[in-house]
């Protein structure tokens, strides 16, 4: 973008001072108008009159001045919008710069690369760079100034995300590796910002998901053109988009812990205004599967609302089901149930138990009981909470949905498979009546009802129902959407299982790069495809490939969920039995005997999936199969057996006779 010579090369940037400079003489010609001036006005009206006649860029006006005092190599690129405010814009330069200098010990200056001052603003400079040069040229600039200042402005929908420019621009930060994207507000929306964190939390998540990369806009309609090509020769818009909300969801989520830190700072932690800033973070980072952190902020809450509303409080009901939920998440059932039910027992207490809220709180338990194995109890939960909400929704409400896919899914859990498929069925009527037949919630029912029947062995009715869902993913998400690559992996196990080894591989290898680019390498449904690629080597008997591919995955979990969650010990626990089939006896033993610790801790010692452990260890060790429960149960047994054994002679000599 820059003006000059060695091919366009971003190298300079301008001074603290010549900001300030500029933002002096604007006021000066613009008394009354230059508080309303975007960058664009400032270009015509200021930049463009004082270089017309030379016909250059105002950063060689500055170098005429003083070679070096004002213009120096750049350590900063401004990234920004030019509808913005250009007084905005600058004074958020300023205050970074500042921020810089009483951080740093070297005390070494800022310089900004600002487009507004580097390109000769009397032609196009980019017009007739080629494609490639924003993909090598103008990335390799940025990362050789190495740091982004995203201005990003308003917070509720901010300008540079509809703009293709300045997605280009956070990207090619982003991906660069050692260099540092920064984001800033001015401080009026600074403030706007912490006060929607205190009160709405759901506006700021949502400015998390509105990124879209192929709808962004340019001035120029040349320059969307250039820049769309570079994205589509390059990473593709799915990367594109998540590199940015990855960032900004990043931003978001450290603002919103620094509102907590700074009201714990001014000693107002013991306030009710705390508790309910920390209910809202809390709230932020559940949604975004920061758990310890939420548990942290409920936890910091829960207090305060307990000694300002009592045990029967409504926001104490709220932390002890958002509590539940976090834990839940954690892989730690046992707390999760006993949140759910001081949660439930609140509703019950103070809104009675035919409200919309105890039928959450029971759709909660039934959902931990279910993850602990106790489905009778899970499916008790659910069967109460499907009542409720009959009796004060009606049946053809969207939330009744939900109780019919926990009763399917704990059917299915037992392997009552029918009954697992009427429920699924009648979530799927539901969603399709309240939803419509080409929404994504109505996919993900059809892929619910494909887990049923493939379950069942009904493979043909499966593939029939990951296709429907297919269809509707790929027209209202998109071929390269996370949910449209866990459809593919389901259609790949059923031709796994169907013989279709091949068509199985083909069709997770092409799940797992839409979640590559579009989730990154190091993200839990990545870990679920390779899991389920690992899973069809085996088949095929390529057992290096499929450790390879579950190690991958156990990696992945071990990161994302620690080493003591359920799903990272069946991750260990699946590695270890394939150790086992390559003969490698000590490393079996090593990964299944990990697997056995979790699950005694996490599920206890009298879980099918603990006691499956135990009998596998047992067995590869060459041991005796049975577990000590297996033991204890025979020797309690064991009386009745051995009083039962002469009738049960007596009765085959008897059969023996008459059948003589």
């Amino acid at each position: 973008m820059a003006d000059g010579n060695d091919e366009h090369r971003l190298t300079d940037g301008v001074s603290v001072e010549a900001v300030k400079t500029f933002l002096a003489d604007l006021t000066k010609e613009f008394p009354d108008t230059y508080t309303e001036m975007t960058t664009e006005d400032a270009c015509k009206q200021l930049v463009v009159p004082r270089t017309r006649q030379d016909n250059c860029a105002y950063v060689d006006l500055l170098r005429k001045q003083s070679s070096h005092e004002h213009v120096n190599k750049a350590t900063v690129f401004v990234s920004h919008a030019w509808r913005y405010k250009i007084a905005d814009v600058l004074n958020v330069l300023l205050e970074f710069a500042e921020e810089q200098r009483a951080s740093k010990e070297d005390g070494q200056p800022v310089f900004f690369w600002f487009d507004l001052f580097m390109n000769n603003q009397n032609a196009n400079v980019t017009a007739n760079l080629p494609q490639e040069w924003w993909s090598t040229t103008f990335k390799e600039s940025i990362a050789n100034i190495g740091r982004v200042l995203l201005v990003l402005m308003p917070w509720r929908d901010p300008v540079p995300l509809t703009r293709a420019w300045c997605l280009w621009e956070i990207f090619c930060g982003i991906s660069n590796e050692g260099t540092e994207v920064t984001i800033r507000l001015p401080n009026s929306e600074e403030k706007a910002l912490e006060e929607a964190i205190r009160g709405d939390f759901e506006a700021v998540t949502d400015t998390l998901v509105r990124v879209q990369a192929e709808r962004a806009e340019a001035f120029n309609p040349r320059d969307k053109d250039m820049i769309f090509e570079a994205i589509q020769h390059g990473v593709g818009f799915a990367a594109l988009n998540q590199a940015v909300k990855d960032q900004l969801r990043a931003w978001c989520l450290e603002k919103a812990v620094a509102a907590v830190e700074a009201m714990r700072a001014q000693g107002e932690d013991e306030t009710e205004a705390f508790a309910g800033l920390c209910l809202n973070v809390g709230l932020v980072l559940k949604e975004y599967g920061e758990h310890d952190g939420a548990i942290t902020c409920f936890k910091a809450a829960l207090p305060i609302f307990l000694r300002t509303e009592g045990e029967k409080g409504e926001n104490v009901a709220g932390l002890y089901h958002n509590l539940g939920i976090a834990y839940h998440s954690k892989g730690d059932y046992d707390r999760a149930i006993e949140l759910y039910e001081k949660a439930l027992t609140v509703f019950v207490e103070t809104l009675g138990e035919k409200h919309p809220s105890t039928a959450t709180s029971y759709l909660g338990l039934g959902n931990a009981y279910d993850s602990k194995g106790e489905h009778d109890r899970a499916i008790a939960c659910f069967e109460k909470a499907l009542g409720i909400q009959v009796e004060t929704l009606g049946e053809k409400h969207p939330s009744i949905a939900d109780s019919y896919l926990g009763l399917g899914i704990a059917y299915r859990s037992k392997g009552d498979f029918d009954k697992a498929i009427h429920f699924y069925e009648k979530a799927l009527a539901i969603k399709v009546e309240a939803l419509g037949k080409k929404h994504p919630s109505t996919a993900t029912s059809c892929n619910n009802l494909g887990e049923a029947c493939y379950s069942k062995g009904d493979y043909d009715r499966a593939i029939a129902c990951y296709e429907k869902a297919l269809a509707i993913q790929v027209e209202t998400l998109g071929e390269k959407h996370p949910a449209t690559a866990v459809t593919l992996v389901n259609i790949g196990r059923v031709h796994n299982q169907t013989g279709g080894n091949e068509r199985a591989c083909a069709y997770m290898q092409q799940a797992l790069a839409i979640e590559v680019e579009a989730l990154g390498e190091k993200h839990p449904s990545t870990a679920n495809t390779c899991i389920n690629l690992g899973f069809v080597y085996a088949s095929k008997g390529e057992y290096d490939k499929a450790i390879r591919y579950y190690e991958k995955a156990l990696a992945i979990r071990v990161e994302t969920l620690g080493e003591k969650h359920p799903t990272t010990a069946t991750s260990y626990f699946t590695l270890g039995l394939l150790h086992d089939e390559r003969g490698n006896k000590e490393r079996a033993c090593a990964c299944i005997q990990h697997a056995l610790d979790v699950r005694t801790a996490i599920l206890g010692p009298d879980h099918p999936s603990t006691r499956k452990a135990e009998r596998e260890l047992q067995r590869i060790r060459g041991g005796d199969s049975k577990t000590k429960q297996d033991w204890v149960l025979f020797a309690v047994c064991c009386p009745c057996i051995l009083a039962a054994a002469p009738f049960f002679c007596m009765y085959h000599c008897a059969k023996q006779v008459c059948t003589k």
